[in-house]
Formats: structure tokens, C-alpha cells, sequence
């Protein structure tokens, strides 16, 4: 089958490169100051007559060949520097442009779900991008603290398995976590541990509302979060370092080494992180913000010519993780320690291939691994001797692995009004370990897709796409999705319909998992989950006294047949739970956000949700709501290198399920919370050096409290919430050097 697959696509290939005539127009782009060429910029073009729009990037000698139909419109955009927008009339062979630099400009092109990098405006799905002067401004750490502020978005977090994400009401194994394409293994309890994603090496966030599995597969049933890590491409050495400290006890430091010499490129980055932990009573033992020590590294080569581009990638993270317990009775002198080992290994092999201005050709190669120790000692607190847990069940390793390969064929010719992306997707992940059920277990996905776009007119394009797979353990049905867009000037509207399918995990199916607050027990009975989705985004630009509004008005619905989550199966202890199907899943919602500029110093972004679930755990339950809003403001000063920012978040009361006096099943809440961050930052020495500081956590929240009902949650969500380890204050400095 594979072999026909590959025919498949040879046939393709040389079928549509029959359509590549015309007059060839080279695009070249300069540094405006120094004259250096900009390799892989972005050019974007506009046929006028025909309104077809087409996407190059430059060579490594910062050129593009485009065809030249006619009077067409160009856009030019790069990191770093201003965009450059022309029209061209006439043919002239080749025309030359320079960029001026302008180091807070975004580069507003993404990848995610599309066959090659568009801009955000030309995405046939709506996405939102978390940029990195974005990133700055947070100073965010990790990807919990990236996340937390945005819309529609909800973190939880677990004092030992890390933090977990929810889109649209969704949560856990439904978000698809990607770095560069490739994505995240090692959930527990459905939480990824997103304080374990760096930002130091990130160079924007991409996030897709909404099923994603025609292209991404299992576990996308709720979106997609990708991380895009940095690439040098403008300089032949640059060199960073970065120190963080935040008055919690949180200490880090960070650097990377990069070079770049003709076709090679060679990065080198590592880091290390520090936190005590953290707990209201300071002269606890036991803290409910464990102590960790994490370190990471990486190795990168990518090699570019002519037509080719090949990107190797080496990830290593290691992390020491403490969970101790308050002294015992009757003399209180001795305790528990246990340590948590975590070890992550990511290589994955990256392959472009452009056949001409009309095709190209990806190849993904990846291996993943995951590694968790689990390490119970028995302290003599007054001594501080230490010994080894005679229990055979105080100690135990679990581990993961994951191999992918991803290959596609991409047809986008500008005089064509349709664009195809055909490929395969092969997947197999094994676990093994005591906690696994026959210490080893495995699951393969293998599937074939396709996605077909279609520009009917000057306004309308339409998208249908279909997914066909084969999963070891289950039967995956045919997945098939459909995307509209209607785009007008300023004016957009995107409409998409999207089945779903998510076979349990085997973390789902097999693992039992246990420590001092957790009991959670794998079920090999469980089915596999099934979803319809539908989605719907507008987005305008309005002119008022002078200033550009931009709006965006979404909703979604989501249905979930089957879904899977953790239920309590014993009333006396609220920490028992085990994986079941609880049938019918709802969630339904809309939001609005708007952003503009009221002087130019200023930009100012608002946002407002409502989101509702709803389970058949009994059968007159109605839809619950929770209202989230959001805000941030940023003032430009001192000659624009100076940048004073505001983050605030509101997260109303969540539902919880608990149970009730008479034993049955309650709808209780989280209380409702506010929170805000202030940042300050400000670049020295032509913006080499960069000085953040400023409080985080304004409102000083901790915990957030249930309201309501008895202890003992019947699944879903704890009987409280913990939300930071209060207010802190921070310092980062950020050194980046670069020759050329």
C-alpha cells in the first residue's frame, strides 16, 4: 500500500509540473542598511486581474522566481524588519527591494494545517499567533505562563503532574501539543506538563479552535497548539544569554550559540531552571508548589540549496521533581521524600523539497521518548539519614516511546484556482513499565489524507479534506472536514464543519498510576471517542476618527460521543478514579475581541467569552456556563525601545461535579478569580541587550475554592483549583550578539 502511495505521488508531481510556464520575475530582497541579502523572506503575490494570491520564500541568496502573468501586488515580510508592500505593471526581468529593520515587527505568516506558509489574512482556518515580541513582553517562562491570559483558553494545574490545557471547553489528551510539527508524548492524567516547554528557543506559538484530525490525526479533537522554534537566518554567528529571577525562588539561566555559513546552519542551546517550590505556610515541610530542578538542550544543523531544505533536530530535557511529606506522628522526626525523574528525548528530521514555484514535496522523520521515575525515600529528619522504601510499590518507571513519519505532496499553481495536499501519516507509540499493564503495550496509526482547495471566486474559496486511517487496537472511520472562507477587502467570514476521532491512549488504556495524590487506574474496556464540530469566525477592520478597529466574533459547537474522563469509583476516597466512558459530551460557545490603537504609542486588545458543557450524567442537566474576559495594553516609549505592558484575565465560576449528602451526582463551582501581570521592558545598546522586569500575579491568587456540596469529586476536576504560587516579582536579562 505504501508503495502505491509513493507511485501516488510521483505521478503528481510530474502530472502538475506541466504547468509551470510563463514569464519567470526573480524577486530579490536586500538589507536596506547593509546590502546584505535576506534569505527566506516571505513574498506574497496578487495576480490584479484574477485576485489569486501565491506564497515564495527566498533562497539562500535572497531570491524568489515568481511567474508574471500580469500587473500583480507584492508584499514582503521578515522578522525583524518592516514589511514592504509594491505593485508591479510591467515585466522587467528581475526586481530588487530593501527592507529597513524594525526589530518589534511580527512575522504574521503561519504553518500550521497548511500545505506552505501563508499569511494569517490568506489562512483558510483561523488561527491565532502568540508572537515573540509577544513573548517578551509576557516574560513568560514556559508555555503555562504563555497561555494562561488568552482567551478561551484554561489552564489547570496539578501540584506533581504538571499543568494541562483546555480549548473550547475540551481539555487534556483532545489538545494536540506540536512542537515544529512533531508532537508532545507524555501525558498523565491527560496534563502534558506545559512548565516543561521552554520559551527560551520559541519563536511564535500557533493556535487552531477546533478539530484538526484530518491533518494532525488522533488527539486533535479540540485544536491545536504548535510551537515554532527559532531558525538563524540573518546572521553568520549570533550568540545569547539569559538569566530570569523571580522573588518565589525561581532561578534560571539560559544561552545558545548559532552559526551560519553559506548553505549550513549550526545551533547549540541549553539551560537550566530552578524553583524551591512553594507554600502558604512557610515553615511547611510539604509544598504544594513542589521543588524542581529542570535542564535542557539542543542541537540543530539545517542545510539549504537551491531547492532543498534539510533540518536535523536533537531535544533533551531532564527534570528532578520533590514531593515531600509533613513529619508523621507520633514524634513527628521522620518523613517521606519522593523524587520524580522526568527524561524527554526529541530527534526529529525535517525534509523540504521544492519541484518548482507550484510543488514541493515534506518529509518528517521523528523519534520521541519519555521517561518518568517515580523514587521513595524514608528521612530521619532529626539524622537526615536516609533510606530506601522497603515498599516494592513506592518505586516504579514508566516509559514511552514514538516513531512518526509525515510525508506530503503540495500543488498551489497562481494560475490555477486550486491547491492540493495529498499525504501519509504513520504512527506507532509503545509504553512499558511496572505501572503498565503487561509492562508493555503498543498502538500504530497509519493514515492516508487528502485536502483539495478551491478559489471559486474573487471572495469565496472552499476547502473539503478527508482523512482515511488504520488503528491497531480500533476502528477508525473515515474523518472528513470542510472549510469555507469569504474574504473582501477587510472583511472575512470562515465557516468549517470537522469529524473528529481520538482512539484512547495508552496511558488511557493501560497505566495505573499512584503517589500521594493520585490513584488512577488504566481500563482497556474503554471506547474510542467521536466528534462533530462546527466553527464560526468573522473578522473586519473598521476606520474610526482616524484609527483602525479590528474586530473578530467567533462561535463553536462541539459534540463528543463516547468521551473518555476520569471518574471517581469510591465515595469515601476522593482520590480514587479510573477512565471511563461517560457518554455524551457538549460544549457550545462564542466570543468577541477587538484590538486598536487609539495613539500610536498605544495598542489595546479586550476580549470577552462564554463557553458551556454539558454531560448526560443525569438526564435534565443543561448547559453550563463559565464567562471568561481578558485585556492587555502596551505603551511604546522612550524612542520605541522601551515597552510597558498589561496583562489581565478574568475566569468565571467553573463547574465541577461532586457528591452530594444523598450519594448522587451535584453540579458545584470554582470560584470565580482575576488576574494580572505588569511587565517592563526596555533594549539597550542598538538591541543587544534587553532588561524585563515588573510583578506578576497581581491579585496574589493561590487557590481557588469550591463552592458548595460535600467533598469528592465525581470526575472531571478537583474540589479546589490551585492557580500560581501568589504575588512575585521578577528581573530577566537577555544579551544577544550577532555578526555578519
Amino acid at each position: 500500500m505504501i508503495r502505491q502511495l509513493l507511485f501516488l505521488l510521483i505521478l503528481l508531481t510530474t502530472f502538475f509540473q506541466s504547468y509551470s510556464q510563463g514569464e519567470r520575475l526573480t524577486i530579490r530582497v536586500l538589507d536596506g542598511e547593509t546590502n546584505l541579502v535576506l534569505p527566506y523572506c516571505y513574498v506574497t503575490t496578487e495576480i490584479m486581474k484574477s485576485g489569486e494570491v501565491s506564497l515564495f520564500t527566498t533562497d539562500e541568496n535572497g531570491e524568489a522566481e515568481v511567474e508574471f502573468p500580469g500587473k500583480m501586488a507584492v508584499n514582503i515580510n521578515f522578522l525583524g524588519y518592516r514589511s514592504l508592500s509594491d505593485t508591479i505593471h510591467d515585466f522587467t526581468g528581475q526586481k530588487t527591494y530593501q527592507l529597513l529593520s524594525d526589530p518589534y515587527n511580527l512575522e504574521q505568516v503561519v504553518i500550521t494545517g497548511q500545505n506552505k506558509p501563508v499569511s494569517i489574512d490568506n489562512s483558510i482556518y483561523s488561527i491565532k499567533l502568540i508572537g515573540k515580541r509577544t513573548i517578551e513582553q509576557k516574560a513568560s517562562n514556559n508555555l503555562a505562563e504563555l497561555l494562561d491570559d488568552e482567551l478561551n483558553i484554561q489552564i489547570n494545574n496539578d501540584p506533581s503532574l504538571g499543568s494541562s490545557v483546555k480549548l473550547q471547553g475540551i481539555a487534556g489528551e483532545n489538545v494536540k501539543i506540536l512542537i515544529d510539527g512533531v508532537p508532545v508524548i507524555g501525558r498523565l492524567d491527560g496534563n502534558i506538563d506545559l512548565s516543561q516547554i521552554n520559551l527560551n528557543e520559541v519563536d511564535h506559538v500557533e493556535i487552531v479552535e477546533g478539530p484538526m484530525s484530518v491533518i494532525y490525526g488522533s488527539n486533535a479533537l479540540a485544536g491545536v497548539i504548535n510551537i515554532i522554534t527559532k531558525e538563524n537566518r540573518r546572521s553568520k554567528l549570533m550568540t545569547g544569554l539569559e538569566s530570569y529571577y523571580e522573588s518565589v525562588g525561581v532561578y534560571n539561566i539560559n544561552g545558545n550559540v548559532n552559526f551560519n555559513t553559506g548553505s549550513h546552519g549550526l545551533g547549540f542551546n541549553f539551560g537550566r531552571n530552578f524553583f524551591g517550590g512553594y507554600s502558604l505556610d512557610p515553615n511547611s515541610r510539604s509544598k504544594q508548589w513542589k521543588p524542581k530542578e529542570q535542564y535542557n538542550g539542543r542541537a540543530q544543523y539545517i542545510f539549504t540549496k537551491n531547492k532543498i531544505k534539510t533540518k536535523f533536530k536533537s531535544d533533551v530535557f531532564r527534570e528532578r521533581l520533590l514531593d515531600r511529606n509533613n513529619p508523621s506522628a507520633p514524634y513527628f522526626d521522620k518523613g517521606n521524600d519522593t523524587w520524580f525523574h522526568t527524561f524527554r528525548l526529541n530527534n526529529s528530521l525535517h525534509n523540504n523539497l521544492r519541484i518548482d514555484a507550484s510543488s514541493n514535496v515534506n518529509l518528517l522523520l521523528s523519534y520521541s521518548y519519555y521517561n518518568r521515575e517515580k523514587i521513595r525515600y524514608l528521612k530521619d529528619l532529626t539524622t537526615l539519614e536516609r533510606l530506601l522504601s522497603p515498599n516494592p510499590g513506592d518505586h516504579d518507571t514508566t516509559a514511552f516511546n514514538a516513531f512518526i513519519v509525515r510525508g506530503s505532496y503540495n500543488y498551489d499553481h497562481p494560475k490555477n484556482k486550486i491547491s492540493i495536499q495529498t499525504g501519509l501519516d504513520l504512527n506507532h507509540e509503545t509504553a512499558f513499565g511496572k505501572r503498565i499493564l503487561n509492562t508493555r503495550e503498543n498502538m500504530g496509526d497509519y493514515a492516508v489524507f487528502l485536502s483539495a482547495k478551491w478559489k471559486v471566486n474573487e471572495v469565496f474559496t472552499l476547502q473539503p479534506s478527508v482523512r482515511a486511517s488504520y488503528n491497531t487496537k480500533y476502528d477508525a472511520p473515515l474523518t472528513p472536514s470542510l472549510n469555507l472562507k469569504y474574504a473582501r477587502q477587510d472583511h472575512s467570514l470562515r465557516l468549517s464543519y470537522a469529524r473528529g476521532f481520538r482512539a484512547p491512549s495508552l496511558k488511557e488504556l493501560y497505566l495505573y498510576f499512584y503517589d500521594s495524590n493520585h490513584q488512577i487506574e488504566g481500563n482497556e474496556d474503554l471506547k474510542a471517542e467521536n466528534s462533530h464540530n462546527l466553527n464560526l469566525v468573522v473578522d473586519t477592520k473598521y476606520r474610526m476618527l482616524g484609527r483602525d478597529i479590528a474586530w473578530q466574533i467567533s462561535g463553536f459547537y462541539n459534540k463528543i460521543f463516547d468521551k473518555i474522563t476520569l471518574v471517581n469509583i469510591d465515595a469515601e476516597n476522593s482520590l480514587h478514579y479510573r477512565n471511563e466512558n461517560v457518554g455524551e459530551f457538549q460544549s457550545v460557545g462564542g466570543s468577541i475581541k477587538f484590538e486598536f490603537k487609539p495613539i500610536d504609542k498605544i495598542d489595546v486588545g479586550l476580549g470577552f467569552s462564554e463557553i458551556g458543557r454539558k454531560d448526560n450524567l443525569y438526564e435534565d442537566e443543561p448547559f453550563i456556563f463559565t464567562t471568561n474576559g481578558n485585556a492587555n495594553l502596551s505603551l511604546k516609549m522612550l524612542n520605541n525601545t522601551a515597552t510597558l505592558s498589561l496583562f489581565y484575565k478574568y475566569l468565571g465560576p467553573y463547574p465541577y461535579y461532586i457528591y452530594n449528602e444523598n450519594d448522587q451526582i451535584d453540579i458545584s463551582y470554582i470560584d470565580d478569580y482575576h488576574n494580572m501581570d505588569i511587565t517592563l521592558n526596555k533594549k539597550f545598546f542598538n538591541y543587544k541587550l534587553s532588561v524585563s522586569t515588573g510583578v506578576k500575579n497581581l491579585f496574589n491568587n493561590i487557590a481557588i475554592a469550591g463552592s458548595g456540596g460535600q467533598q469528592g469529586t465525581a470526575h472531571s476536576d478537583a474540589s479546589s483549583s490551585l492557580v500560581g504560587w501568589g504575588r512575585s516579582y521578577f528581573v530577566s536579562l537577555k544579551y544577544n550578539f550577532q555578526t555578519d
